[in-house]
Parts: structure tokens; C-alpha cells; sequence
């Protein structure tokens, strides 16, 4: 039974094939590198603005500071079972810290706000005109 992904299956394994006989004969090994590399996404292209690159990293620093914070209080049991909610909140903004650093650091970011997998972030970044 053939599959939508056969043909390119079949001219993989072809490609397997012609490798391994090619070392085989005692050819020089061909070189495992794609001659086409697929684009970039440019979502992950970062911006050229030096200031944007700055804020991101202030940002990823006080991520870090943030994320520091919320393992020093975690670590601490009567903290846990007394502010075990609120220490969540901290974890959730260390990480909306961090998912900002990065579209901030991205030359196309609304592309990069669409690959966010905080779906309700994602839906306040990527919401219409206030």
C-alpha cells in the first residue's frame, strides 16, 4: 500500500542506496550536508536594530532574576504550601519575559508572536485595534 509520502520515501531510500554503494566501491563518502537548504522562517531571522538586540537581552535578564526568584522560593516548603498559586504567577511571567525577548530580538515579529505556544498570550499580542 503506497502513501501519499511514498515517492519521496522511495527517492530517499534511493539516495541511501547510491551512498552506501558508492562507499562501498571506495568512492569518497559524499557529503551528508543539504546542497538546497530549506528558508529561513523569518520569524527566526534575527532584527538588525542593535537597541531592539539590547532590550531583549535586558529582557532575558530579568527573566533569569525572575526565574532565580521563583526557584529560591520554591525551594522553600512552607513558601510553597502557603503561596503555591502565586509562585505559578511567577513561572508565568518569567515566561511571557521570555517569549517577549524574543520578538523584540525578531525581524518579523507578528510571525514570530504566531509561533508563541502561549495560546492566550499569543490571542492579547496578536489581538485587533484596541
Amino acid at each position: 500500500m503506497e502513501g501519499p509520502g511514498s515517492t519521496a520515501a522511495a527517492r530517499g531510500q534511493a539516495r541511501v542506496d547510491a551512498i552506501q554503494a558508492a562507499v562501498r566501491a571506495g568512492a569518497a563518502r559524499p557529503s551528508i550536508r543539504r546542497s538546497d537548504p530549506p528558508p529561513l522562517d523569518p520569524a527566526l531571522v534575527q532584527t538588525d536594530d542593535p537597541f531592539a538586540l539590547r532590550v531583549a537581552e535586558e529582557l532575558e535578564y530579568v527573566r533569569r532574576l525572575v526565574e532565580q526568584l521563583g526557584d529560591t522560593l520554591a525551594s522553600d516548603g512552607l513558601v510553597v504550601t502557603r503561596y503555591g498559586m502565586t509562585l505559578q504567577s511567577v513561572d508565568l511571567a518569567s515566561q511571557i519575559l521570555g517569549h517577549l525577548a524574543t520578538l523584540i530580538r525578531s525581524s518579523a515579529p507578528e510571525l514570530a508572536a504566531r509561533r508563541i505556544g502561549m495560546t492566550e498570550l499569543k490571542a492579547r499580542l496578536l489581538r485587533g485595534p484596541l
